[in-house]
């Protein structure tokens, strides 16, 4: 029998389109175009319907607060921020689907803009970059699980995110509140409003749409089908079992060897296994309890290849 997964995510094989791919495609493509008018044309036509300010929205522009963050202005922007979109995005992604990943880089989007534009209303300056929607990544990563450790590039250990993020947290913070919030000045070129902002709507879209029991999302039904209807329709199998069954208890043989379980061991847990499985395999990992991913740890630990 094939080992059981400890820690599965998303039903494989899903037709949903892949989200996070194709706008980091999009972001490579759209600086590419910058460059080339830029060189080619001596023309900023980019930035100038593009970058967000509040002259801009004056003047009609209104899908600045979306469009300011598939713009860059450099190689190293460009890096930085599509690095850290794939380290968080790739794991979001197996975690919540592209459907939702999608809603979240929407909300990250416009919360870093409109955080940057209720500081910066008056000022003549103009904002680009998707380093908003990184913060929010991070922040709907922890949100999720606060435990759950981050795989960064070029680093052997993991990582814990909620430290990450609370050491991005601190360094906005002092920014926002020494430089950019009297000054109207960044360092660097950094905008510490709009990370700021970036983290609060990671923290609303887990609450409205991300979150098992989401504000947003259908709640469970009321009232159970009558048994005669789980009977009436023939459920699938499910892509893997786990084997409860004492070390050393004989087990039938069977003519598929990969449903070899005797069914009078344990059906209980073996019931409740099944139906953690097949609950992951609909709504991701996420959508369980701590107490049901530490039953499911235990059972996977429990395990015997036969």
């Amino acid at each position: 029998m094939p080992p059981v997964r400890s820690f599965p995510r998303r039903a494989p094989g899903s037709a949903e389109p892949r989200f996070l791919h194709g706008f980091l495609v999009a972001l490579v493509a759209i600086f590419l175009v910058q460059r080339l008018l830029a060189v080619w044309f001596g023309s900023d036509a980019p930035l100038a319907y593009g970058a967000l300010s509040a002259s801009r929205l004056r003047a009609g522009f209104f899908w600045t607060p979306f469009t300011y963050a598939l713009l860059h202005g450099g190689i190293i922007h460009l890096v930085c921020n599509v690095a850290g979109l794939y380290s968080l995005g790739r794991h979001l992604q197996l975690s919540i689907g592209p459907g939702r990943l999608a809603g979240l880089t929407a909300v990250g989007a416009f919360g870093a803009g409109l955080a940057w534009l209720a500081l910066n209303h008056d000022h003549p300056g103009y904002m680009i970059g998707a380093s908003g929607i990184g913060m929010a990544y991070l922040a709907a990563f922890v949100a999720l699980d606060p435990r759950r450790p981050l795989h960064l590039p070029l680093v052997a250990r993991p990582f814990p995110a909620w430290g990450l993020l609370a050491g991005f947290g601190a360094l906005d913070l002092v920014g926002l509140l020494f430089r950019e919030w009297p000054r109207h000045d960044t360092i660097y070129g950094v905008a510490h409003s709009a990370h700021l902002g970036g983290i609060a709507a990671g923290w609303l879209a887990h609450a409205l749409f991300l979150a098992p029991r989401a504000w947003l999302r259908p709640a469970p039904a009321a009232m159970e089908p009558p048994a005669w209807l789980h009977h009436a329709r023939k459920r699938p199998a499910p892509a893997y079992r786990v084997n409860l069954a004492p070390a050393g208890a004989p087990v039938p043989p069977t003519g598929n060897p990969r449903a070899n379980q005797a069914p009078s061991l344990r059906p209980d847990l073996r019931a409740e296994v099944d139906r953690l499985l097949d609950r992951v395999g609909e709504q991701g990992y996420d959508a369980l309890t701590p107490d049901e991913r530490r039953f499911l740890a235990e059972a996977g630990r429990s395990l015997k290849p036969r």
